[in-house]
């Protein structure tokens, strides 16, 4: 973790907030909430409240996140987006989470958010963004195409969702015209980061 000094009333160092989490994961335990209070009480009692240490650890996602991607360039990239609904479709006039809007994607209606990511070929994933669900792809897409020189500049192939004429995309049915750069081989890869999409969805963070 990157240095930093200690505030007088903190109770823990961002280390050993960090080190708590990842140990949630790696126990398989599904509520951080209870994951806290059972390490609280039998083995760290000067850990601070539940309430700031989600403070804490939200506040310390980007450096988390900037530790555990490693930025390396690559030939090809797939891109791709999956849903994070906060709950169903009807029940969304009622629901006041902030930025969760009702957007559309391959598996139908939902109110939320949606996950944009680059992958490698390899099923690595290489970096994402969260946008409203309302968002077209595209407009994220370019968010993440702001680091394509960082990755050494490759070919990104997606959807028709991500049609731009710079992403390789397979051509739509009523084309005119084949993109010449699109080969038969792309679809298979593409395949790829829908397996690295099924291991997030049974992984997410809990805090």
């Amino acid at each position: 973790m990157p240095p930093k000094v200690r505030q007088s009333n903190e109770k823990a160092n961002d280390a050993e907030l960090v080190a708590i989490a990842i140990l949630q994961k790696s126990h398989k335990q599904p509520y951080f909430s209870c994951w806290w209070s059972f390490i609280k009480l039998n083995f760290c009692p000067h850990l601070p409240s539940l309430t700031q240490a989600n403070v804490r650890l939200k506040r310390l996602l980007p450096t988390i996140e900037s530790l555990c991607v490693e930025v390396e360039d690559l030939d090809f990239c797939l891109i791709d987006s999956f849903p994070f609904p906060v709950c169903r479709s009807k029940r969304a006039a009622r629901c006041k989470v902030r930025a969760a809007t009702k957007g559309y994607g391959t598996q139908g209606s939902v109110y939320g958010f949606k996950c944009h990511a680059w992958s490698t070929l390899d099923g690595k994933l290489a970096q994402y963004v969260i946008r409203p669900a309302h968002q077209h792809d595209l407009i994220a897409g370019y968010d993440l195409s702001g680091n394509w020189v960082a990755y050494g500049a490759p070919k990104i192939i997606g959807d028709k969702a991500y049609l731009d004429g710079a992403n390789l995309t397979p051509p739509k049915e009523n084309a005119k015209t084949r993109d010449p750069r699109w080969k038969e081989e792309y679809a298979d890869a593409r395949k790829r980061i829908e397996t690295v999409f099924s291991v997030l969805s049974t992984t997410r963070l809990y805090f």
